[in-house]
């Protein structure tokens, strides 16, 4: 549990999580279980929902505690959506902000929006750094994500302009 959250508001979010889990079991007329709830999310994301054997729906307490009605009205049907789609959905390959999701979330009486519109002032932002490359017309900034495939897993990117592979510089 968080110490950005009291207990009474975890409580709260809980409360309002099962009550999108109970408005997903009437319009589906199944029902769903709780999953499991944890308040340890940070970073950019409102929340998230994790499935697998263990479904799992994370909340950043850190920006619930900032904005926290505003944040109850929409985070946890958002994520309720993705977990109960899983639920529907096991073995097939669904988006996650894919056409069953924007259903139930207008089925929810909700806007499907991917997308929060929370303050993120003062939150962390990760930064990834920028390896420089170069092809045989440009210099191209690719992500350490990018640069790690081309080291460790022999990955190549070409150019799209030139076609050329991309090399990277001696700067770096």
């Amino acid at each position: 549990m968080s110490a950005l959250l009291s207990r009474e508001q975890q409580q709260k979010l809980l409360e309002i999580t099962r009550r999108w889990i109970d408005e997903a079991e009437k319009i589906h007329a199944r029902p769903f279980s709780l999953p499991e709830v944890r308040f340890d999310l940070s970073g950019q994301a409102a929340g998230q929902y994790r499935g697998g054997p263990h479904p799992c729906i994370r909340y950043n307490p850190g920006m619930a505690a900032r904005q926290f009605e505003a944040y109850c009205q929409r985070t946890p049907a958002h994520e309720v959506a993705h977990y109960v789609i899983d639920c529907l959905h096991p073995e097939k390959s669904i988006k996650p902000h894919g056409p069953q999701w924007q259903e139930l979330m207008r089925a929810f009486g909700l806007e499907p929006d991917r997308c929060h519109q929370y303050d993120l002032t003062n939150v962390r932002q990760r930064r990834q750094r920028r390896f420089t490359y170069r092809c045989a017309c440009q210099e191209h900034q690719l992500s350490t994500t990018r640069h790690n495939r081309i080291q460790y897993r022999g990955m190549q990117y070409h150019c799209i302009k030139c076609g050329k592979v991309l090399r990277p510089t001696s700067d770096d």
